[in-house]
């Protein structure tokens, strides 16, 4: 039969072979899309299951995840999100701006660190919240980035935990610290009572003279009123000095909150001087200044800032005055390091500090006097560090004690100071 179809017509046995073969790849064909479409059911599936598998941990998650876009909408947030904002629904923060609950006074600073995550960063900051129910918080946010198949930034993924109760014992603890600051100050000055006065007495003693010459000349015969001016312009200028040094006295003892300002930090040590000059040269000790008129200005509290150098002299002074050198001289350094730190440092010629011991000098408590408490290098490393600053005690080979701290320069005058090295460089 086969011979016959062939005999008969052997382009319609082709046809039937070509049909065949087709059919069969047809089949292999349906049979391959088959598996495809199975494999790509089962990603699509395993797919499903890992979002399920997000969704859930995200929804568990006892702090608050949130995604937001560039402008600040908020995309998405679970419920402990929703419960950290005081919301009662999805609704009343999806699909809005997180800045309806962002604290007027930190939305600058919160659209700057969306800003450096949609450009790549990983940030974290704190910021103030005033919830759904009026209530204000603080929270602490870890943002990143996420990206689409083709690396595009697309939202930001941010974990917020709030962290008020660690900022209220901070702000207990730092109130409790300004306190104990501001009794060691009128510790300080009850101690320099002596020197304080004999400040006092120079000008007020000026005065008299010059008010009790005035009188005499009044007195005399031919004066005329011209001859006063001299003396009276002295009285009023010793006057002035007296009450200087009475409102620095005050404002050293105030009670006040951290004022954190620009300010010129050679000027404050050379007040600081005025103040223990008298007490130094009391103990035989002289106070040499060696400071760099280059300096930019340091972001400080001005009187928190005379309590240390204000304790290192005093200590300098008192350690020289227990021991036998002849030589008694404290040495007040500043200068530069980099291009926005200020170094402070305060020297003396006195017999140094044990080695055995130079570890635990700003320990609370500690100190080698027989009548010291061990509070005053306790709260000067306090009030170095809450300005960001570090300080450190070193003891020379041949005797006499070094303390150093640091202090941040003012962002405007790092800045201007770096402009004014590279035009030189």
């Amino acid at each position: 039969m086969l011979f016959a179809l062939v005999a008969l017509g052997g382009g319609l046995a082709m046809a039937l072979i070509v049909s065949g073969v087709m059919f069969l790849r047809l089949h292999e064909a349906e049979q391959l899309i088959r598996n495809r479409d199975a494999e790509h059911q089962g990603v699509l599936d395993r797919l499903h299951e890992n979002e399920y598998r997000l969704r859930a941990i995200i929804e568990s998650e006892p702090e608050c995840v949130k995604l937001q876009t560039a402008d600040g909408t908020v995309l998405e947030i679970n419920p402990a999100g929703l419960k950290l904002l005081d919301a009662d629904r999805p609704e009343d923060i999806v699909g809005k701006k997180i800045y309806c609950v962002v604290a007027p006074e930190y939305i600058d600073f919160y659209r700057e660190n969306m800003r450096r995550v949609f450009c790549g960063e990983s940030v974290v900051y704190e910021f103030k919240v005033h919830t759904f129910k009026g209530r204000t918080a603080w929270m602490e946010s870890h943002a990143v980035p996420l990206r689409d198949a083709r690396g595009t930034i697309y939202a930001l993924l941010g974990i917020t935990r709030d962290i008020s109760e660690k900022k209220n014992a901070e702000e207990q603890a730092r109130r409790h610290q300004t306190e104990l600051a501001r009794v060691a100050r009128l510790s300080t000055m009850g101690e320099m009572a002596t020197g304080i006065a004999h400040e006092l007495n120079q000008p007020l003693t000026a005065i008299a003279n010059f008010a009790r010459g005035c009188i005499r000349r009044l007195h005399a015969d031919g004066m005329s009123p011209g001859e006063l001016i001299e003396p009276l312009e002295e009285v009023c200028e010793q006057a002035e000095r007296a009450g200087e040094i009475l409102r620095h006295v005050r404002d050293f003892v105030r009670k006040s909150e951290l004022q954190m300002k620009p300010l010129d930090i050679n000027q404050i040590v050379r007040t600081v001087v005025k103040f223990t000059e008298s007490e130094a040269r009391q103990q035989g000790a002289i106070v040499r200044l060696d400071l760099d008129s280059g300096l930019p200005q340091v972001q400080a509290d001005a009187i928190m800032i005379e309590q240390v150098i204000c304790n290192l002299v005093r200590n300098a002074v008192e350690a020289m005055a227990d021991s036998q050198w002849s030589r008694r001289q404290v040495t007040i350094l500043t200068r530069l390091v980099g291009d926005a730190v200020v170094e402070i440092e305060v020297g003396d010629t006195g017999p140094g500090i044990d080695g055995a011991v130079i570890d635990q000098v700003f320990d609370q408590f500690f100190t080698t006097k027989l009548e010291g408490v061990g509070m005053g290098l306790s709260i000067s490393r306090s009030i170095v560090e809450s300005h960001g600053g570090r300080i450190r005690a070193e003891s020379g080979r041949k005797g006499g004690a070094t303390f150093r701290f640091t202090l941040q320069a003012s962002e405007q005058q790092a800045n201007k100071h770096e402009r004014a090295n590279s035009i030189h460089s």
